[in-house]
């Protein structure tokens, strides 16, 4: 059984265990499930598959997975992201019944659940790279840390309880051709609001590399906890050197979230304020047991982030022009610098004028 099948990560799993001699049924669950969205592979392999357009709690499910023996939790998730690095959501109520309906399944042996490596917090005294030892500690300031750090607890509690192999599975900031749009409006692309002090690397883990080591990991992950990330990680300069020239605004982290939030608000600046937490301190991870399992990585961080950037507009700009958008960018961030300042003080030295006078 496999949630999210209609997001990115899950349909690409969905058809690689529909090539699987050894799957007997594939249950896909999502809410916005196309029909006949795998009818290429499932027209040429003996392989049954049911799709069920439903939400995690919806009690249908009861009928479908009485006979799993794996459960794959990839979703579902919303925002603009596909990994849970830029405002997505976690269905715990919806996840908190399946798992109740779960319960009554007798041949369940493993249950594998789509994390994220930022469940350890992005924070200056982090180690790099942080083991699956390191202490799990996100910021109250990133919901989507918070959402994940709650999921890897209800799911390993779930699981201990019952004897069923739980592999929580921690993935760094996830690209691919399928979220280029997000990652050019994400503060890891390294343009437009920028946390002026930001420090330390970032991993960029391309999709096709995740879907392989979830493939993997179904059949031979560990119980507990289990980092997928690429081979070593990007500085800050090198990934502004493969973005290339682009209009930046860099300002303290509280001043940008705040412009950030203020931009969400008016609709001027899609995407998660928090993200820029996310994105000022490191969490970069080591992928060494993933590694002794025999995983590797078909893309580095480079070809990661090239694969999911293509330029865009600015790329296809002249020099002048790209100057030109530069200054009134960073005129536009000043403007809006000042008129965010300017709200908050009048905010709060606003007089209410049924206070009596004196």
């Amino acid at each position: 059984m496999v949630t999210g099948a209609d997001g990115p990560i899950g349909h690409r799993v969905v058809a690689s265990l529909l090539l699987d001699p050894a799957v007997a049924e594939v249950v896909a669950v999502g809410r916005r499930l196309r029909d006949g969205a795998w009818a290429p592979i499932t027209r040429v392999v003996d392989t049954r598959l049911v799709t069920a357009r439903m939400v995690l709690d919806d009690p249908a499910l009861a009928l479908l997975v009485g006979a799993a023996t794996t459960v794959m939790l990839l979703g579902p998730r919303g925002g603009l992201d596909i990994d849970g690095t830029g405002g997505a959501e976690v269905d715990i109520a919806g996840t908190r019944t399946l798992l109740g309906v779960l319960s009554t399944a007798p041949r369940l042996r493993s249950l594998l659940v789509l994390s994220s490596a930022l469940v350890h917090g992005a924070r200056r005294d982090n180690p790099v790279p942080l083991t699956e030892g390191a202490r799990v500690r996100p910021n109250a300031s990133i919901p989507a840390a918070m959402e994940r750090a709650s999921l890897e607890r209800l799911c390993s509690d779930w699981a201990a309880e019952r004897g069923i192999r739980c592999t929580l599975m921690r993935p760094s900031v996830v690209v691919g051709p399928d979220n280029g749009q997000w990652l050019a409006r994400s503060p890891w692309s390294t343009a437009g609001l920028q946390v002026s002090d930001r420090t330390g690397p970032v991993q960029f883990l391309h999709i096709d590399d995740l879907v392989s080591a979830i493939e993997l990991l179904r059949t031979n992950g560990p119980d507990g906890a289990i980092n997928i990330a690429p081979d070593g990680w990007l500085t800050a300069s090198q990934v502004s050197a493969l973005k290339g020239p682009a209009p930046r605004v860099r300002l303290s982290r509280s001043l940008a979230v705040l412009v950030a939030g203020v931009g969400a608000r008016l609709g001027l600046a899609p995407g998660d304020p928090s993200m820029l937490v996310a994105s000022s301190a490191p969490w970069v991870v080591a992928n060494d047991r993933l590694r002794a399992l025999g995983w590797e990585p078909a893309f580095t961080n480079e070809e990661a982030y090239v694969d999911s950037d293509r330029g865009g507009l600015w790329a296809r700009l002249t020099p002048r022009h790209r100057q030109e958008l530069a200054l009134g960018g960073a005129a536009f961030g000043a403007v809006v610098v000042l008129g965010t300042v300017v709200a908050v003080i009048r905010r709060r030295f606003r007089v209410d004028p049924r206070a009596p006078s004196s």
